[in-house]
Order: C-alpha cells, then sequence, then structure tokens
C-alpha cells in the first residue's frame, strides 16, 4: 500500500506542479489585468477576491496505517466572473459560492473522472484566511488508481490560505475613501434571550468586535450592557454571550421556547430584528413567510430556507413558528434573489449550548401560544435585543 500511496501522490504532485506552471505560463498581460483590476476595484471587491499562498499537505491513509505527509505551495488567483460565480484563474475544477451576505463559503471541487462534486464549507476570517479540508471521494479514487486501487485506501487534503494581494494597506485607503472611521469600526446585528443572561448571535455578526454590548432590553434603548463571548461554533456561524454589566438585573421569564423539532416545508413563520438601523431606526421589525425548504444554501441540511424579507442588521435574530416557538437563528439573505433566506436550525444551537455551557439555560415553556400574532410581538420584543459592536 505504501508503493500505491507513493504512486498517487506522484500524480497530484504532477497535478499541482502543472497548476504552478500555469500561472508561469501567464503572459505578463493578462497578470497585469488581474492585478489592476483588483487595485482599481478594491472597494467593491468582494472579501474573496485576491491572490493567495496556498499551503496543501497531503497523505494518505487505511485502516492500519497514516502515510508520511507530502506538502506544497502554490499560488492561486480568485476572481467573481460575470455570472457571480467566484473562480479560481486557470483551474476548471474548482468553483467558489458565498452564503448570502455572511463570510461563509462553500467550495465546491468538481471530480470528472468520477463526475462528482464535492462542497465544502468555510468561513474566511478577518478577509484574508480561510482553510479547507477534504478527501478524494472513492470513485475517483478508484477511476485515477485502475489496477491500483484497493478499498479502504484515503486520499486527504489541508489547505490553508492566506490572502497576500490586495494588501491589508489596499483595503484601509479604499475604505478611508468610501465611509468613516466610525462607521468602519462600528456595526450592528440582532440577538436574543436565553436564560440566567445567555444571548444568542451569529459569530459573523461579533467577528473581530472588541466591544460588545446588547441595548432593548425591557425595550429600554437608552441603556446598553456590556457582554463576552462564551462560545462559538463558527462552521454554523452562532455565538453565545453573556451579559456582563453588574448593573444587569436579568431579563424576566421567557415566553418562547427553543424547539428542535424540523419544521416542514410551508409552515408559517415570523421573523424579528434590527435591519439597517442607520437608516431605519431602532425600533423592531417584524416579518412573516413560510419555511421554503427544509435545506438551505446548495442542500446545507443546517439551515432552513425562509421566504421572510431579511435584511443586513437581521442577522443573529429568532426566527419564530406561528405558535412562537424559535425553531432557527436568522444568517443569511440570498442576494441575488427576492425574498430568499436562510436560519440556521436550532438542533446545531442546543448542540452549542450543551458543548459549551449547560442546557439548563433553554428555555422550555411558551406562554405565547395562543396570542394573536400582535400580542405576541409585543411580548417578544422585550427579549429580541440590538446587538452593538466596536473594534
Amino acid at each position: 500500500m505504501r508503493k500505491k500511496f507513493y504512486y498517487y501522490t506522484i500524480i497530484i504532485m504532477s497535478m499541482l506542479v502543472t497548476t504552478t506552471k500555469l500561472y508561469a505560463q501567464i503572459s505578463p498581460r493578462n497578470v497585469e489585468e488581474l492585478m489592476s483590476y483588483f487595485a482599481n476595484n478594491t472597494q467593491n471587491l468582494d472579501p474573496i477576491e485576491g491572490v493567495y499562498d496556498v499551503n496543501i499537505e497531503q497523505w494518505g491513509e487505511n485502516a492500519f496505517r497514516k502515510f508520511p505527509s507530502e506538502t506544497t505551495n502554490i499560488t492561486m488567483v480568485i476572481y467573481k466572473d460575470r455570472t457571480g460565480i467566484f473562480r479560481v484563474f486557470k483551474n476548471e475544477q474548482v468553483t467558489i459560492k458565498k452564503i448570502g451576505s455572511t463570510p461563509i463559503y462553500n467550495y465546491n471541487i468538481f471530480w470528472s473522472g468520477s463526475n462528482i462534486t464535492d462542497s465544502k464549507r468555510f468561513v474566511l476570517h478577518e478577509n484574508t484566511l480561510f482553510d479547507v479540508n477534504y478527501s478524494i471521494p472513492d470513485r475517483q479514487l478508484r477511476y485515477d488508481l485502475g489496477k491500483n486501487y484497493q478499498a479502504g485506501f484515503k486520499v486527504n487534503y489541508k489547505c490553508s490560505f492566506i490572502k497576500t494581494y490586495p494588501t491589508p494597506e489596499m483595503y484601509a485607503n479604499s475604505q478611508k475613501q468610501d465611509k468613516s472611521q466610525e462607521s468602519f469600526n462600528q456595526w450592528s446585528g440582532t440577538g436574543f434571550a436565553l436564560k440566567d443572561g445567555y444571548i444568542v448571535t451569529n459569530y459573523h455578526v461579533i467577528e473581530g468586535a472588541n466591544s460588545i454590548t446588547i441595548q432593548g432590553v425591557n425595550g429600554n434603548f437608552n441603556i446598553q450592557y456590556n457582554t463576552s463571548i462564551v462560545g462559538t461554533d463558527k462552521i454554523n456561524d452562532l455565538a453565545l454571550l453573556k451579559v456582563t454589566d453588574p448593573t444587569f438585573k436579568g431579563f424576566g421569564i421567557i415566553p418562547y421556547s427553543i424547539s428542535s423539532a424540523i419544521s416542514e416545508v410551508g409552515e408559517e413563520i415570523f421573523v424579528l430584528g434590527y435591519p439597517l438601523t442607520s437608516t431605519m431606526g431602532d425600533e423592531i421589525k417584524l416579518t412573516t413567510g413560510v419555511i421554503s425548504s427544509k435545506t438551505g444554501f446548495q442542500g446545507d441540511i443546517a439551515l432552513y430556507q425562509i421566504s421572510a424579507p431579511i435584511q443586513p442588521g437581521n442577522s443573529g435574530g429568532p426566527l419564530f413558528d406561528k405558535n412562537g416557538n424559535v425553531i432557527g437563528i436568522v444568517s443569511a439573505k440570498h442576494k441575488d434573489a427576492e425574498n430568499v433566506g436562510y436560519a440556521v436550525k436550532t438542533l446545531y444551537l442546543q448542540n452549542l449550548i450543551e458543548s459549551s455551557l449547560s442546557s439548563a439555560i433553554i428555555p422550555m415553556t411558551n406562554s405565547i401560544s395562543e396570542k394573536t400574532l400582535p400580542d405576541k410581538v409585543k411580548k417578544l420584543k422585550t427579549f429580541v435585543y440590538m446587538i452593538k459592536c466596536s473594534k
């Protein structure tokens, strides 16, 4: 098997070398066009676009042993084509799709020999770093190795991407031209209450923040309470906060329960949150709709697709069923489609709570199921908060 692994290593490494040579063979005009495009449009680029140094570690394994790894470094250029799909320059095998307006993306690898597309989700950190880990599908291994294939053999990859261009200085300069430093350093989202002073929101809402406060406790927006991060799930875009302010007296009796049951397509839902506060003000906003699908972007089982309109600022807010049970956490909207949004299922929130804290903080009693929607909103809005973040 060791001989077979190195046979396959030679195949893969030759592919990587070929990719590197493609970059070396690009005419200077094409390179200059890409670099010029990035330089002249820095403020309009999606954060994923740019030039990356990629460290690729590859190793094989079977049921009995792990073989020594091989490491190589290549350069990859990611850009958006005219259809809105992110592509890797000179690489037909990989496409990248963004999930709504979040820093979460799907890295899609097409294996032509087996006609399989493998999708791996990742989070872009600080607009600069991300990792993608994957294994070659068994059918592709059979195709590539032929007679050398042996059942149970796996080839794994760990790919670490670091953006080298545009540089942080270029982003900083473009941001100074487009927005004030204050707006760049401050942003907001939505969160909602758990027991004992804990709050749920999205990870991308609080990522990079040095200060996180909440407003709207008991309907009072004149008081801000300091919070700290007590748990995160970056993959599923969830974060748990706890109020640390000594003046905080508690949320009171929470009127909703958090349900882990999977909702059905067509069920009525509603969303509460604080979208676009700079133009729409700090009054809580209600939108309604239905569960459009029990899976999210590209069939992601961690998400619901919902028809309730959502906007920037809704992120982290609660998704309620018609009885007022929390069934999801609003995460993203599809920027290229009307009334297509996504919410993380509460099962993943419960997993985060149980792994970080205790299930005792999960509200289990619903006292509003028989109320009308306007009365539900009156009761619920004092438990849904504006999350204010700053660097």
